[in-house]
């Protein structure tokens, strides 16, 4: 007999999902863990300093036990090393990634997923009447909003940064560099190499702020183009988190404009992203698989997927490294001859 206790149960944990992800939302909105920060409080301790309520705080603490945000010692809560990543001041902080999951409008467009299914109309299309990129374009505080989210998300800028040998590399483009946390990473590891970040105008001036230090040394440019339509010439192009946000036909133009920028002698293009195994499942990058063609249209792709859509841009896959959350950096060459 199927469907017993414990697959009901089962069931039902991924039913409340959404739930938890609201309960960790709230616990970022809210401040809980700059609250602990510096060290174990009573619920009654927090709430003075949070200025909330007493014991709607307390039963909001004692979820985030459940799940490992917080440890409960008879009442006195402290962070989990989990919990501590929602901090504002931690060095890979995801609280503004926590608030960008749970914003209105990715909540809204996952509404629609059904829809999606049913009509293959693009569920952030049919919520909203346009694209996500234009959306976010005229709105200031969204965009401000989804750089500083995807920016939180980039814990693997380092990975990247030490991933691949810039020794012998001049010039590197981050094409769609967002906040420029990539372009970062590298230039601070890699003091002989030079930068440009390619992106809409929405997200220069996070871009700028971060990138300030290289700008004044030099070393850094940042240039507003759409790589729809050309890319900075450079040794190096990154495409980090790009290619998965569109449709094999735009990924390949991105792609070709980026061969088009090498130099004639030939140059690489470094690609960040979850890379589907041609068997099996992962949870995660399914997850966001099903989120792109909820929010772009766009996919994650397998090895093979990448591997076609990169020799119609004329370039082949020559190296591939393992980043943190089931990310990974494929290394494209020109097709020689």
């Amino acid at each position: 007999m199927t469907g017993g206790d414990a697959d009901r149960r089962e069931l039902l944990r991924l039913l409340v999902g959404p739930w938890v992800g609201k309960a960790v939302a709230a616990a970022a909105e809210l401040g809980v863990a700059d609250g602990l920060a510096d060290g174990p409080r009573t619920g009654a301790e927090l709430a003075d300093e949070l200025r909330v309520r007493r014991e709607p705080l307390e039963r909001l603490l004692r979820l985030l036990a459940a799940v490992g945000l917080v440890h409960d010692d008879a009442g006195r809560y402290a962070l989990t090393p989990t919990g501590e990543l929602l901090g504002s001041a931690h060095p890979g902080s995801m609280r503004e990634q926590a608030l960008l999951y749970d914003s209105h409008y990715f909540r809204d467009a996952w509404d629609r997923l059904a829809e999606g299914v049913r009509t293959g109309v693009r569920p952030f299309e049919a919520a909203f009447g346009e694209d996500v990129f234009s959306f976010i374009a005229s709105r200031p505080e969204e965009a401000r909003r989804f750089s500083a989210g995807m920016a939180a998300g980039v814990g693997y800028a380092d990975a990247l940064a030490s991933s691949f040998d810039f020794s012998g590399v001049s010039k590197v483009a981050d094409v769609g560099g967002g906040d420029g946390a990539v372009l970062e990473a590298v230039l601070s590891r890699h003091e002989h190499v030079i930068g440009v970040l390619l992106d809409l105008p929405a997200a220069m001036e996070p871009a700028r702020e971060r990138l300030l230090p290289y700008i004044a040394e030099g070393r850094c440019t940042v240039v507003e183009g759409d790589f729809l339509e050309s890319v900075p010439g450079a040794d190096v192009h990154i495409l980090s988190r790009v290619l998965h946000n569109w449709d094999d036909a735009a990924a390949q133009r991105i792609l070709s404009n980026c061969r088009a920028a090498m130099p004639a002698g030939g140059g690489r293009v470094l690609i960040a992203e979850r890379v589907l195994p041609d068997q099996g499942h992962p949870w995660l990058s399914l997850a966001f698989d099903v989120h792109m063609m909820v929010m772009t249209g766009g996919a994650e792709r397998t090895g093979s997927e990448y591997g076609a859509v990169l020799k119609q841009a004329g370039l082949r896959p020559v190296g591939e490294s393992e980043m943190p959350l089931e990310m990974r950096l494929l290394e494209a060459a020109p097709v020689s001859g």
